[in-house]
Parts: C-alpha cells; sequence; structure tokens
C-alpha cells in the first residue's frame, strides 16, 4: 500500500521513445501509488538505457502481446508509433488493463470506436494524451466560459504555427508508420483544446485543407534535417469545424512555416457575446487578455496566473487518481475518438475538396 492507503499500481510501459522518457515514466515515478515494472520496445537498448537514467527495476520485453500478458500488471501505457496504438490497446484491455494511449488514440474513427468499446467491454479505463488542455491560461479561459464571463461563445480558433520545429527523429514523416504528418502530432492538440474549452464535442461539419510544401526544405530546423526522400506526410493543415449548435472553431497547425508565431505552443482565442479571451505573451500560458465593453467602452485586460500548471504531470496524475478512486479520466475515451474522426474528416476534405459532414 502507498503512504495515502491506496494501492500500488504496477505499470507497464510499451514504446520507450522520446514521450515515454519525458513525460510517462518522470511522472509515474512522483507518485508512491505507482511502481513501473516492466518496458517494451523491439529496441532493447532503450530499456536498457531508460531502466539506468531512472533507476528502474524493470522487466524489459519485446514482444508487447507478452507484457499484456503479465498478470502482475495493472496499467499499461501506449507510447508507440500511432499505427500501433489500436492493436496494443485492444490486446492489453483484453488481459484486463487499464490503458493510457497516446493521442492520437488511434489513426481511424473506426479503430477508435473499437477501442472504446473494448474498454466498456473489459470495464477498465482508457484515455488518451492530449495534455495541452491542462495549461494555466486554457484552464482559467474555461473557467470563464463556464461562469457565462464570455457570454454565447460562436467562434474559437486554435493555432500552432511551428516556424521550424518538425520532430524528424522517429518515424514522423512516414505515413505508413506514422499514420499522418501534423495532423498526427500538434492536431489532436489543435483540434481537442476548442471543443474541451466549450465543452462541445458535437460536430456538424468539416472543412479542411492540407499542404506537404515545405517537405523539401528541411534547413534550419530545431530539431535536425530531415529526408526529403522519406518525407509523405503533410506538414501544414488547417480546418473549419462546424458544431451542431452553430460555434464555428478554425484551426490551424503546421510543422515548418515561414511564419512567426512566438507561443511555444498551441494557443487558443475564444469569441463571445459578453467577451472575447485570448492567451499572450511573453509567457503565453499563463497569461490570458480579455475584451469587453466596459460603460460603453471597450476594454481589454490582461491576467497573469501567476502559478503555471504542468500539464504532463496534471494528466498522469488525474489518469492515476481516476483508476484509484474509480472517477472518469479527465480526457474521455469518446472525446479523444471524436478527434480521431474529425482528422479522418480532415484528410478526406483535403483530398476531395468537399465538405465532410457527420
Amino acid at each position: 500500500m502507498s503512504e495515502n492507503g491506496k494501492k500500488v499500481l504496477k505499470a507497464g510501459i510499451i514504446g520507450i521513445g522520446v514521450i515515454a522518457t519525458t513525460k510517462h515514466i518522470p511522472n509515474l515515478l512522483k507518485r508512491d501509488d505507482v511502481e513501473i515494472i516492466a518496458l517494451c520496445d523491439t529496441d532493447v537498448s532503450k530499456c536498457k538505457e531508460a531502466i539506468e537514467k531512472f533507476g528502474l527495476q524493470a522487466v524489459i520485453y519485446t514482444d508487447y502481446k507478452e507484457m499484456c500478458r503479465d498478470q502482475e500488471i495493472d496499467v499499461i501505457h501506449v507510447c508507440t508509433p500511432n499505427p500501433l496504438h489500436c492493436p496494443i490497446t485492444l490486446e492489453a484491455l483484453a488481459h484486463g488493463k487499464h490503458v493510457h494511449c497516446e493521442k492520437p488514440l488511434a489513426c481511424t474513427y473506426s479503430d477508435a470506436q473499437k477501442m472504446v468499446e473494448a474498454a466498456k467491454a473489459a470495464g477498465k479505463k482508457l484515455t488518451s494524451g492530449l495534455q495541452w488542455r491542462y495549461n494555466a491560461a486554457p484552464l482559467k479561459i474555461k473557467e470563464m466560459i463556464k461562469n457565462g464571463e464570455l457570454g454565447d461563445v460562436y467562434y474559437v480558433k486554435s493555432q500552432q504555427l511551428r516556424p521550424r520545429r518538425l520532430p524528424a527523429y522517429g518515424v514522423y514523416t512516414s505515413k505508413e508508420q506514422n499514420g499522418g504528418g501534423v495532423l498526427m502530432d500538434g492536431g489532436p492538440h489543435s483540434i481537442d483544446l476548442p471543443m474541451w474549452l466549450t465543452d462541445n464535442y458535437e460536430v456538424e461539419s468539416v472543412r479542411g485543407v492540407t499542404f506537404d510544401k515545405m517537405k523539401n526544405f528541411p534547413e534550419g530546423n530545431d530539431l535536425g534535417p530531415w529526408d526529403p526522400e522519406n518525407f509523405d506526410v503533410e506538414d501544414t493543415a488547417m480546418a473549419m469545424i462546424t458544431m451542431k449548435n452553430g460555434m464555428m472553431i478554425y484551426m490551424e497547425t503546421a510543422w515548418a512555416t515561414n511564419m512567426i508565431q512566438e507561443a511555444p505552443g498551441v494557443t487558443i482565442s475564444a469569441a463571445g457575446t459578453k467577451a472575447g479571451a485570448d492567451m499572450v505573451g511573453p509567457t503565453f500560458e499563463c497569461s490570458v487578455r480579455t475584451t469587453k465593453i466596459v460603460d460603453g467602452k471597450l476594454k481589454t485586460e490582461i491576467e497573469n496566473i501567476p502559478e503555471p500548471v504542468d500539464m504532463n504531470a496534471y494528466d498522469i496524475n488525474h489518469w492515476i487518481d481516476a483508476i484509484q478512486n474509480d472517477t472518469d479520466p479527465a480526457v474521455l475515451p469518446e472525446q479523444a475518438a471524436t478527434v480521431t474522426r474529425v482528422i479522418e474528416a480532415i484528410y478526406e476534405s483535403a483530398r476531395t475538396g468537399e465538405t465532410i459532414h457527420f
């Protein structure tokens, strides 16, 4: 038992790459009610490096099916390339494990639905890593919307335009191995954040465009050069998402553009009938600007939130708490499935030039 009297959950991590070693393992280790007992990767050296770096006492697996059969494991975190999310999650659920699956939940909506239904059938919890919700500024804007301070919110814009920050490591530029490009990387956060802010996942239609214009210009990339010969995915995507209540979301995300966005990650702007709110610099993640009419005049104020939120720790802590307390995870699997459905619709709209109706 942990110090707070909770059962110590035995955890296994599948896919020992950057997201596992920067988000999942460090934040699981901060908890006294979790013990990481198994790591799985086809590259054993990655497991050995993680064990040494974090001082783990963990069994190494190279076959995720074998790990899923390990009866000691209570919860599995899936941190693999995207096309493996669905089969690994289904395998883990079939063996009675709770599953935290990194974003996107799946590469197709049909696979996402299978995962949601499998979790229900198994009576186990399933969530996905959509942690960009949990910076201080988005949390503040969500509170404002919930309290009615913005009035009827009818337009939300999310933006993540990286000037040169394509993850050249791994399989990100391979459609076969990654399922897609920037829409499978930054896209899930950019799509989820506006819907989460407004508590609205009821999509009416999607109109999207994608570009692969920058694949032959790898110079100056913050994360190293990529190989244009092994690049068959989109580097930029934009979409207009219309919700059933008439609200409109405009989303834009890019790995590499000749434009400067000062914010380090996803930013959000929301327009309502009473006020508007957006994230502003220099801190962005901790600053909210509101614009509204006061005494007949337009007034703009900036609130700097003194305490930042560690979005990765927030994600992991709420996930483990949900298991321990038998409550819903912060990111519901149905929400993550809707995000995948929107991504699928953006690709289809970009391919056909048509609006995709849900």
